[in-house]
């Protein structure tokens, strides 16, 4: 797939994701807005209900002489001062006047018998003919608030009406004037009066009541948005997991897309390189067998010997590479199996700068040993760890400008030997250390390819140490060389 391609497909994948993530986030919030409306709409109903109750039950206690919610006076130019009103916690009623004995001695007799209202009094003491005619005026006393409404009662019957309507939380209460002054707080409550006035629901106490002053019923629910929210949440819950997986599938999508597209890259690059690698060994084998049939060249024995020698160098060449693809393959599969035993790893090392010296002098180079390990030996497949070592010592000289300089440093470690291979290269990127080590992959150089290879070295180096329990490490700077350590413990411990 072209690069645009694909960025077009992650662009379209990334605005539909967003879009569903967005509406999704949006249905959420809807919801919670319908769930505020719908406490809103609960906690009025019972607020009414409430009112309603307090309401009956007041009239009710009326109705049985147990209260009066006023007082009236009713006053005359001097002729009359009557004040009606309810005993406490009896059905009797106590006047006090200064009335014509004579028109009104039967009121104080029917007075004291008791179960009179007011309006009974008023029409039996003759005054209600004074009222309508205007002779007296009636000055009519309400109860406040506070001697009305009994505040446990309250707060029981709020609870109970929240319950009602499948509303469990915590909740404060208060009375307040029109003018929005409590009438009826608690203490604790003093410091809330902005919040039952700005955030409150309320409403009205006895509406029907004709002399007494409006108030409200004010109640206010600390943690609103928190319960609402406790409400709702298995569907937050619910969209939070399928926002989770979703985002998670979409970005492990991503990466597994723009992997496939880098291994494919790489793929190639390993097929070209491969290529170019195969071809010059055939071409090179391929003229020298056309220059051995040439009738003149079989004349001449040296001739001969040198053409043989190529072909023989070539041969050996294609077949390191096989082997290389091959031994990678096979390590890939987990089919690698290991022949352990002692190894040295200085003689290995000595044995390894023998073979690889030609290749050093040719650029003019140097190996310095540093074998300072005071036990050299492990256990381990001498082999791959020949092997290891080799491709080390091999990109230490393939990847330097100039004439290269290899040092080599053993050291005992606490259950093991590090082995440390420092070259004076071109250096790695701190971006590039950390995928060099993975199949395939070569630092990119642009379009220069002077140095050989198919980026399976070091994929194999690390397989193999990991193999044998180590672990191997590089620093390195740009211009400045690189450093590849390894770590072998001493006694090999086959993976369970």
């Amino acid at each position: 797939m072209k690069l645009l391609k694909l960025q077009i497909l992650i662009a379209l994948s990334t605005f539909s994701v967003a879009g569903l993530i967005a509406l999704q986030l949006y249905w959420v919030n809807n919801t919670f807005q319908l769930r505020e409306q719908n406490f809103a709409t609960n906690v009025s109903k019972a607020l009414h209900r409430v009112a309603d109750i307090i309401e009956l039950e007041e009239a009710k206690k009326i109705a049985n002489g147990a209260a009066n919610p006023a007082s009236v006076r009713v006053s005359g130019r001097g002729k009359k001062n009557i004040v009606i009103k309810s005993r406490d916690k009896s059905s009797n009623y106590v006047a006090n006047a200064k009335l014509d004995e004579s028109r009104d001695s039967a009121f104080y007799s029917k007075l004291g018998d008791g179960g009179i209202d007011q309006s009974t009094i008023l029409k039996q003491s003759g005054l209600l003919d004074d009222i309508m005619g205007g002779a007296v005026d009636v000055d009519i006393v309400a109860k406040t608030i506070a001697e009305r409404i009994d505040t446990t009662r309250l707060d029981s019957l709020i609870s109970s009406e929240l319950e009602n309507y499948g509303i469990k939380a915590d909740f404060k209460f208060a009375i307040f004037d029109k003018m929005r002054s409590p009438e009826v707080i608690s203490e604790e409550n003093q410091e809330y009066i902005e919040q039952f006035v700005s955030d409150g629901c309320r409403c009205q106490l006895f509406p029907n009541d004709a002399y007494s002053d409006i108030n409200y019923l004010r109640v206010w629910f600390p943690n609103q948005r928190g319960y609402l929210v406790r409400s709702m949440w298995t569907n937050l819950a619910l969209s939070g997991v399928l926002l989770i997986v979703i985002m998670f599938l979409f970005s492990f999508s991503i990466g597994t897309i723009y992997r496939q597209k880098k291994l494919s890259d790489i793929k190639n690059d390993f097929i070209n390189n491969m290529t170019h690698e195969l071809k010059t060994p055939i071409a090179t084998i391929s003229l020298a067998c056309e220059a051995m049939n040439d009738p003149d060249m079989q004349k001449s024995q040296r001739a001969m010997q040198t053409y043989i020698g190529m072909i023989n160098e070539e041969n050996k060449r294609l077949g390191v590479l096989v082997e290389n693809v091959l031994r990678t393959a096979i390590f890939e599969q987990g089919e690698m199996q290991l022949r352990i035993n002692k190894v040295n790893l200085h003689e290995v090392i000595d044995q390894v700068i023998r073979n690889i010296e030609i290749q050093v002098k040719k650029k003019k180079g140097q190996i310095i040993k540093h074998l300072d390990a005071s036990n050299p030996i492990i256990e381990g497949d001498h082999l791959h760890i020949t092997n290891v070592i080799y491709n080390l010592i091999d990109n230490g000289i393939k990847y330097s400008e100039t004439e290269p300089t290899i040092e080599i440093f053993t050291r005992d470690e606490l259950n093991g030997i590090a082995v440390d291979f420092k070259d004076n290269g071109i250096g790695i990127s701190r971006e590039n250390q950390r995928k060099i080590f993975d199949k395939l992959y070569r630092v990119p150089t642009g379009n220069v390819h002077n140095v050989k290879g198919f980026g399976l070295g070091l994929s194999y180096v690390k397989g193999v140490i990991e193999k044998h329990n180590g672990t191997v490490e590089v620093e390195s700077e740009v211009k400045k060389g690189s450093t590849f350590t390894i770590h072998i413990p001493r006694k090999y411990e086959k993976e369970s």
